[in-house]
């Protein structure tokens, strides 16, 4: 189920990594052509995701929903699910970044339906 409806995204042109795990950092879901190992890459997003979440706590900013990092090379986009699984994906710069948010969307909507 999970792949069915990440498949979109993962064969968006110009994305190098799609991944999904748990606020723990265990690996749910991962197709990368990214030089490092899905399992050490989900540990270091949901580590990211974790901070970024006591961040907007201790400012009284709400809960972590999504932040996009850009790099020389990529954008790497993180985003949190309803029930606190996170979304990973990366993409090279050349990527058609509004396109990719506009199918992100989408699927993060659907995996919040079926609560992936």
């Amino acid at each position: 189920m999970i792949e069915e409806i990440l498949k979109k995204l993962k064969d968006a042109e110009g994305v190098l990594a799609v991944m999904l795990t748990n606020k723990e950092g265990s690996l749910l879901y991962g197709s990368s052509n990214l030089n490092i190992s899905e399992e050490i890459l989900s540990g270091l997003i949901a580590s990211l995701a974790g901070l970024s979440d006591e961040i907007l706590h201790e400012l009284k900013m709400g809960k972590f929903q999504n932040t996009i990092l850009n790099g020389i090379k990529s954008r790497l986009i993180i985003s949190s699910l309803n029930n606190e699984n996170i979304l990973f994906v990366a993409i090279e710069n050349r990527g058609n970044i509004e396109l990719i948010e506009s199918v992100l969307s989408d699927i993060i909507k659907d995996l919040n339906k079926t609560n992936c």
